[in-house]
């Protein structure tokens, strides 16, 4: 058998398996070792048990041979074992039935102990007697075996090259399997994998290595024993020397052994990290001193160093966009205006746009005496050339800077961010060096993404918000470039503290291409999740409750009750409580508040009148003149912030594509190696040094994104055998097709597609129109829907869909062709089903 990927070659099914775990594990999945499969699995035991379930029963079902049954006038072509299934059942009414196979006299009543004979005497026997000839499938239909579809004939034995057999010498090297050097390395990702994606603590895992290997040279002495027995079964003579020459002989090349032995690349810490930083991408931190005489400290990571390490990668390098095509809307930061404006980034054909992210996070107990102590800044970054759905795995975010709140806020960010704004400086008027593209690649930070509080302190506006201008879009006519200009003049001569809600520079100024007004878009995470949708859910349930419509209780039961479908489920709100409601929001994080803000028609929309004044604000928070009706609440900030989004996506793009919510889950990696490790010394350098281990890993696996597409299992049909109306609709795509492949679950990057699911394509009048996936088709590594169109009301009441199957004819729809890659539920709401977007559906 020959790996699919290399030039491999092997006689054993299970020797290709674990070479492919070693050589090809495609980040955290194993690909099938049929060339012709789309299957890709999260460990090596299910990988093994979808070849034995799927590959070999459809080896199985392609040895056709012609059988006869001595009791009756059975007489088909069939596979071996569907005649021994046959011959069963005159077991079952107690017939005596001689054993099939050749040269076998045993016959029995018994179905027990004819199936335990069968087990154990004829296991892999294809010997029977009741059989006339064998017929090759592949020659008896030889349309089918033709057929594009199925470019690997399971009937056939892959062919088999010895050793020495011609193969090239450049490939031999290749094609051994016990390679010590990819074994060590692969010792290597397991032990950096434990340090920094499963927390292992360095004390730990030091301690597994010393048992592990002292496991392995306790077992010399059994393996001795058996080796002993093994050449006695093959009655092969040998002296005790001999034998513990081998024995030793195959200890000593064990690289678990040799790797992790006092002397051994991999046994100490301290040797761990050496070889970390030889064999993987390993770009380590560098600590800064704010001050010669001071022992503050900050680390920062090279941000061009990275990014020519990740332009290296033909997989990342790959998915960047740097097309400038006009689109129709806005559907990426390149159809904003700032962008188009950006002398570098607007006019450049190829630039790269960054994104960076600052935050505070806390590290130690919140409520602790140490909160303040060990409260961290961080600075992230992403590439926005990457499209959304690649920038939303963590190992795609960057760390730049850490370094501790208190230091930060004593000397400025200018000093913290120093080593970034220099490297940022070389990126906008040299570039990094692209080995694909033989020449440098410019450019320059796009936005910050922030909260409110973090924008306005790096922007250099006041971080007050209870004061007359607290906006940083707006001074009631919106700010512009020119005026902040003039505002910081007027800063410079000492006579005022503050300018029009201006109190400073920005600390990234010295960029050539980038400025404060233009850098800085709103956070609907923190704006509309975190801020107005708890505030106006708590206001508006409120009024519907002193209303008489529903009541504290049954809304809570309601929200528990819900039966939440895919994805929801993972963000099913939680049931509002007493203090909460009491303090004027609801509980619960963004992605709650969001999935409860759009299930909330389905959960209560029935108990409520059509043109109440709570519900119609609770249904359109844009419109924010409805809040009158609660005349004794006052207005936050952030109700104001919302009344520029219109202006703001114009400038910027989707918002949603550059909100925050992805960035703080990468705090996440922070407290949980700060949770192991228990140890306060150096903090900075330990949690920078750990989260750059991490992204090695990363890259070394060639992990970065999530797969293009996942499949657990796929089942084959021949066409013939599908319904009329899925074979009309399948040939009309595909007129030469003889057999499909179908899979209940895919992923595509992450996310999932399942049968019953609801997707979006194409519109009607204006409308988005909704499909049903029926089944999904999987096909030389691409993936379609099988759907039926649904008829779709848009209904007013509920800000939802009403959906009603009345179409009868099936639709094949590519990924591309969806409004929307966020699947859909259907919910059944007074009777009818409606469903209702996550986003605006684009068409």
């Amino acid at each position: 058998m020959q790996c699919q990927f290399c030039s491999f070659v092997c006689s054993s099914q299970e020797v290709l398996l674990r070479h492919h775990q070693l050589r090809h594990r495609r980040g955290f999945h194993l690909p099938c070792v049929y060339s012709d499969c789309v299957c890709s699995f999260r460990t090596r035991g299910a990988l093994k048990s979808h070849l034995s379930r799927s590959h070999n029963r459809a080896k199985k079902s392609q040895e056709i041979s012609t059988f006869f049954c001595d009791f009756c006038e059975f007489k088909e072509n069939c596979s071996q074992h569907t005649f021994i299934s046959y011959i069963l059942r005159h077991l079952k009414n107690h017939q005596t039935v001689s054993c099939p196979f050749q040269k076998c006299d045993y016959a029995t009543n018994n179905l027990s102990t004819f199936t335990s004979h069968t087990s154990r005497k004829h296991k892999n026997s294809k010997d029977i007697k009741n059989c006339i000839r064998l017929i090759s499938h592949a020659n008896a239909c030889p349309s089918e075996s033709s057929s594009p579809d199925k470019s690997l004939n399971t009937s056939q034995e892959p062919e088999i090259l010895p050793s020495g057999s011609g193969v090239a010498s450049s490939d031999k090297e290749d094609n051994e399997f016990v390679d010590y050097q990819c074994l060590e390395h692969k010792i290597a990702r397991l032990f950096l994998c434990m340090q920094t994606l499963l927390h292992v603590s360095k004390s730990a895992l030091q301690r597994i290595i010393e048992e592990i290997s002292d496991i392995l040279k306790f077992s010399q002495v059994h393996s001795f024993q058996r080796i002993k027995e093994v050449l006695a079964e093959q009655n092969i003579e040998a002296d005790d020397d001999v034998i513990k020459n081998i024995n030793d002989a195959l200890f000593k090349t064990n690289p678990l052994i040799i790797s992790t032995e006092p002397k051994g690349a991999l046994s100490t810490d301290y040797k761990r990290n050496i070889y970390f930083k030889n064999n993987f991408h390993v770009i380590e931190p560098t600590e800064y001193t704010y001050k010669a005489r001071t022992r503050n400290t900050f680390v920062y990571v090279s941000v061009n160093q990275v990014l020519e390490n990740l332009l290296k990668e033909k997989s990342f390098f790959e998915k960047l966009a740097f097309d400038k095509e006009i689109s129709e809307g806005y559907r990426s930061f390149r159809d904003g205006q700032y962008f188009k404006n950006n002398k570098l980034l607007g006019l450049q054909d190829t630039c790269i746009s960054l994104a960076l992210y600052i935050d505070d996070f806390k590290i130690c107990n919140p409520l602790g005496t140490s909160r303040k102590i060990h409260k961290i800044t961080a600075v992230y970054w992403v590439v926005l050339n990457l499209s959304a759905r690649f920038r939303s795995t963590l190992p795609s975010i960057q760390l730049a800077l850490l370094g501790k709140s208190v230091d930060v806020k004593q000397f400025g960010y200018d000093a913290f961010l120093y080593p970034l704004i220099e490297d940022l400086k070389c990126l906008e008027s040299t570039g990094v060096y692209v080995e694909s593209l033989n020449s440098f690649l410019k450019g320059t930070v796009f936005c910050v993404c922030a909260d409110n509080l973090g924008a306005h302190s790096l922007a250099g506006f006041l971080e007050s918000f209870n004061v007359d201008k607290f906006c940083r879009f707006c001074k009631f006519p919106l700010r512009t470039v020119e005026q902040h200009n003039i505002f910081l003049e007027e800063l410079e001569d000492g006579q005022r503290q503050s300018v029009c809600g201006v109190k400073g520079s920005c600390a990234l100024s010295p960029l050539s291409y980038f400025h404060p007004v233009t850098g800085f878009p709103p956070d609907i995470l923190h704006d509309f999740f975190e801020g107005v949708v708890p505030v106006e859910l708590c206001l508006c349930l409120q009024d519907l409750i002193r209303k008489g419509f529903i009541t504290f209780e049954g809304l809570n039961k309601r929200i528990k009750s819900f039966p939440y479908k895919f994805s929801d489920k993972l963000n099913k709100p939680q049931q509002i409580t007493k203090a909460s409601f009491g303090t004027g929001r609801v509980s619960g994080n963004g992605h709650e508040n969001w999935t409860l803000l759009r299930l909330l028609p389905f959960i209560i929309g029935t108990r409520i009148p059509e043109h109440e004044p709570s519900w119609e604000i609770l249904m359109d928070l844009k419109e924010l003149v409805e809040i009158v009706t609660f005349p004794d609440f006052n207005l936050k900030p952030k109700h104001h912030y919302i009344e520029h989004y219109s202006h703001l996506v114009r400038c910027f793009g989707p918002l949603v594509d550059l909100w925050t919510i992805r960035f703080e889950s990468k705090h996440n990696f922070f407290k949980k190696t700060v949770h192991d490790v228990q140890c306060f010394k150096n903090i900075l350098l330990t949690l920078s040094s750990k989260h750059q281990q991490m992204m090695a890993y990363f890259l070394d696996g060639h992990s970065l994104f999530k797969p293009s597409l996942h499949v657990d299992n796929i089942d084959t049909v021949d066409i013939c055998f599908l319904n009329e109306n899925l074979q009309k609709c399948l040939k009309l795509k595909y007129p030469q097709i003889k057999a499909v492949s179908f899979a209940k679950c895919v992923y595509l990057y992450g996310t999932q597609y399942v049968k019953g699911m609801i997707i979006s394509s194409g519109q009607l009048s204006g409308l988005p129109e909704f499909y049903k996936i029926l089944n999904i088709l999987v096909d030389s590594g691409k993936v379609s829907f099988v759907a039926t169109k649904l008829s779709s009301w848009f209904m007013e009441h509920y800000r939802s869909y009403r959906l009603d199957s009345s179409y009868k004819d099936l639709e094949i729809l590519d990924p591309e062709d969806l409004n929307d890659y966020h699947p859909l539920a259907e919910y059944c709401v007074a009777g009818q089903l409606m469903v209702t977007p996550v986003t605006c559906l684009l068409h």
